[in-house]
């Protein structure tokens, strides 16, 4: 039996589970032969899994001539290439099911192939107890509200990716450039009380070198930075290595319903697959019997005196700058904020609340060089606040050389510090241009985004010197 199907109908059978149609016009007709729908146990000899037991990485492949494969992989379809890899951390056995298409259609019959990993890679921490009866992830319901992936702002459809409730998958074929272009949003009804303290841990695992990947939590509908739980924490992560990311005695300030998990890949490689697994998030309250590791501690230097003019010098001593703004909450730019400077001690005021980092910027342009990149500076400044800020961005950096010309990623440092209702002192120590070359002018960037409205802030006592332990 044939029919006659419209070019449109057929193009959406195709891309149901084939990617190799493309470029149908709805003015065509096609012959189709529904007796000539594949049958999938034809095809077992097609398809090979090969497990590298050294990186854990199983490697799928599919060959035969007229037909294409639709991979399964925990109930969703995967891929429709005829080959790829995935990631395993875990040691054990796993299914992978397949379908098999062709120009008339996909099969009935599945395909299921068996695989086994060797054994599980962890190096270092493994975070907290996942299986724990405290851990708030087991309990709730999760689910995928949405995706952003935008290379250079410009949104693409959904990356691949899966999402079981424990492991969360994604395959980001397209480089990013910047920050917020790859992101995830997991959803659940888990919900935190105000006050209260929480340990949480996550385990990464990339298949390419990427710095930066950020992770926030946050009330559904609100990702105000003052009241995520994360400052848009960054995390970095070589490949192949599995790396925990963990909190403890972290305090929610405002209550804390539905949490949002946001992950960004932004800045990422072209065709980089990330696995993020063992959500653990447990009240502060609840011992499960992990033991936290101790952490490298940076020794804070001894300082010059502030009005130092000579070796050791205060290089912020009588520095020349010039001050910008970007002052634009909701991304609206408003009149610049008012920049009061009482012989180096400034006051911003911040008379309109802002929502997000970036919104609230205060740039001191100064015309400081750095000719040596492999000298290592320290920075302090002692910041006096009139509300708890969640946390403030303070970043020296490259100034740039035009609008054309941008330098923000070479950076001495980019830190996100929480600031206090009251006096902060926030330091930075043995800090290195992170792309190793020399600077012709620096920059001091504050970032006061996410602030309620009527803010002042007053930073004082800044010393810029250079590194002795």
């Amino acid at each position: 039996m044939k029919k006659y199907i419209k070019a449109l109908a057929v193009a959406a059978l195709a891309c149901t589970g084939a990617m190799a149609f493309t470029g149908c016009s709805e003015e065509k007709v096609y012959e189709v032969d529904i007796n000539g729908v594949p049958q999938a146990a034809d095809y077992a000899d097609a398809i090979t899994i090969d497990v590298d037991q050294n990186t854990n990485t199983a490697y799928f492949s599919f060959s035969a001539p007229g037909v294409y494969p639709v991979w399964i992989i925990d109930g969703k379809s995967y891929s429709s290439a005829p080959s790829f890899s995935r990631y395993y951390r875990k040691a054990g056995d796993y299914q992978v099911e397949v379908k098999i298409g062709n120009a008339n259609g996909i099969s009935t019959g599945t395909l299921t192939k068996t695989f086994t990993v060797d054994k599980t890679m962890m190096t270092g921490f493994g975070g907290y107890v996942y299986e724990s009866e405290a851990n708030l992830w087991l309990k709730a319901t999760k689910q995928i509200n949405s995706f952003y992936y935008a290379p250079g702002w410009a949104q693409l459809p959904d990356p691949t990716h899966s999402f079981d409730g424990e492991t969360f998958n994604i395959v980001l074929p397209e480089a990013t450039t910047d920050q917020w272009q790859a992101q995830a949003h997991i959803g659940t009804d888990i919900c935190l009380n105000e006050g209260e303290s929480y340990d949480g841990s996550f385990i990464f695992t990339a298949t390419q070198d990427m710095n930066n990947i950020t992770l926030k939590i946050h009330p559904e509908g609100d990702d105000d930075v003052a009241h995520s739980f994360f400052f848009n924490q960054k995390i970095n992560v070589t490949a192949g290595e599995p790396i925990t990311y963990w909190f403890s005695d972290l305090t929610a300030v405002v209550p804390m319903n539905n949490l949002v998990f946001t992950l960004d890949f932004g800045g990422n490689p072209a065709g980089i697959e990330i696995n993020v697994e063992n959500f653990v998030l447990k009240s502060h309250s609840y011992d499960d019997g992990t033991e936290l590791p101790v952490l490298p501690t940076t020794p804070e230097p001894t300082w010059v005196a502030v009005d130092s003019p000579e070796n050791p010098e205060n290089l912020w001593n009588g520095i020349s700058y010039t001050n910008s703004f970007n002052y634009a909450p909701g991304w609206a730019p408003i009149a610049d904020p008012v920049v009061t400077d009482n012989g180096g001690s400034y006051t911003i005021t911040l008379p309109e609340a802002t929502f997000e980092r970036w919104q609230a910027q205060v740039l001191f342009n100064t015309d400081l060089a750095i000719a040596d990149p492999t000298v290592a500076y320290d920075f302090c400044c002692t910041v006096e606040s009139n509300v708890a800020l969640g946390a403030a961005m303070f970043k020296l950096v490259q100034t740039d050389e035009s609008t054309e010309v941008k330098h923000d990623n070479n950076f001495f440092f980019a830190e996100e510090v929480p600031v206090n209702d009251g006096v902060t002192k926030v330091w930075m120590a043995n800090c290195l241009p992170n792309e190793g070359t020399a600077m012709h002018a620096v920059s001091l960037v504050l970032d006061f985004g996410g602030n309620p409205a009527g803010t002042e802030i007053t930073v004082s006592n800044i010393i810029l010197q250079v590194h002795h332990d």
